[in-house]
């Protein structure tokens, strides 16, 4: 799982991203501010010897924010920062076979409008990329497109109870809400089918021509233009929209994304949460996501992927061994996972050994002035040990 941080972090950098560390330990209050009732059930809490509660972070967007709004605070805006870490939660839904989770996450603080929700989507597909996946699928939505439903006529009383209704896609307890309202058919149909608004542009051209009120409009305008700017970033086939997605953390004002794989639960996710910073005193615009690393580490080791293989398994005999340190240091300087044996064996021997690695190369050095080299399946050959060097440098197998 590490090598699958790094290489998200690697690629979350190249977009020009800082790296910074948050607490895993927050002041309950403090945590209060950024999450809402619900979140707050689900944290671990302690109470300090000073008789304070604390509570482990359940998500990292709140602590980053509070960093940005206090020790970042004279730091000019946009700010791009990003993080690594675990996570505690005491909702079992959310983390089927354990509580701690592990993220990677970024944030883009300070920056509005389409651009800037277009380039957190566009590098959460390419986090995935760089962690070697190939097949997923990206839904984006927005937050006031749903919002502008609930204020279109829908009692104040029951938009709490709608909302989690169309959390948990419950279209039988949805309509029978409805029913006890003085809502429109039409209002009532077009609630009834919110979870189904899913799929291509062609849905945001269907959903504008049902909605009524300008919040839900300017949703849809607004998606419609990240639609385009993801085009531009080359994700076109890889985009779709959901107009149904309703998100279990109260702060998303804007755009949000999830970014699903084969195991039907999203691997990233994110959005704009424009009032979020305001709450710790330093009001600016926000967008950002997370990466679950268990999800993804679960769907690379489905596909044989995992951990990165070693690249190299140096085997000696005893008047080998001097020569066998020299090598294992020059491929390590070139970039290359090796591992030098800890015992002489014979080259018959050498090669199991290598397998049981998992390494792609076996090196196998006797004291003379040439090695052994084995890759794959083939047999070993004898080569110069500069040879053999020049074709693992160069990544040859063969």
């Amino acid at each position: 799982m590490r090598a699958t941080q790094e290489a998200i972090l690697g690629e979350i950098r190249r977009w020009g991203y800082r790296y910074v560390v948050t607490p895993t330990l927050e002041s309950l209050d403090v945590l209060a501010l950024g999450l809402g009732p619900e979140q707050r059930r689900r944290l671990f809490k302690l109470t300090d010897a000073d008789g304070s509660v604390l509570a482990v972070v359940g998500e990292r967007t709140v602590p980053v924010a509070r960093l940005a709004a206090g020790r970042l605070r004279s730091a000019p805006l946009p700010l791009r920062l990003c993080y690594a870490g675990a996570v505690l939660t005491n909702d079992p839904e959310r983390f089927r076979r354990r509580r701690e989770a592990h993220q990677v996450g970024a944030e883009l603080i300070g920056a509005s409008g389409p651009v800037a929700d277009a380039e957190v989507i566009a590098m959460a597909v390419r986090c995935l990329d760089a962690a070697g996946l190939r097949r997923y699928q990206v839904e984006v939505g927005h937050a006031e497109f749903f919002q502008g439903l609930l204020e279109d006529g829908l009692p104040s009383e029951l938009r709490s109870a709608v909302r989690q209704a169309l959390a948990r896609r419950d279209l039988v307890g949805l309509e029978a809400l409805l029913e006890s309202t003085r809502l429109r058919s039409a209002e009532q149909e077009l609630l009834l089918r919110f979870p189904a608004l899913r799929g291509g542009p062609e849905i945001l051209e269907a959903a504008g021509a049902l909605v009524t009120n300008r919040r839900s409009e300017r949703a849809l305008a607004e998606l419609a233009r990240v639609g385009e700017l993801l085009a531009g970033h080359g994700l076109k086939g890889v985009i779709s929209f959901d107009l149904g997605a309703i998100r279990d953390f109260d702060y998303y004002t804007g755009v949000t994304f999830e970014a699903y794989g084969e195991l039907g639960r999203p691997l990233a996710l994110g959005g704009r949460y424009d009032r979020l910073l305001q709450r710790f005193g330093r009001p600016a615009p926000a967008t950002g996501f997370m990466v679950h690393l268990d999800l993804v580490g679960e769907l690379l080791r489905s596909h044989g992927l995992g951990e990165p293989r070693l690249d190299a398994g140096v085997a000696w005999t005893p008047a080998g061994l001097k020569a066998a340190l020299r090598l294992g240091a020059s491929l390590r300087l070139l970039g290359l996972r090796t591992v030098v044996d800890t015992e002489p064996r014979p080259l018959a021997t050498a090669d199991r050994w290598r397998r049981s690695l998992g390494a792609r190369h076996l090196l196998h050095l006797t004291g003379s002035d040439r090695v052994s080299w084995a890759a794959g399946e083939g047999e070993p050959q004898r080569l110069a040990v500069e040879e053999a060097l020049a074709r693992l440098a160069s990544g040859e197998e063969r």
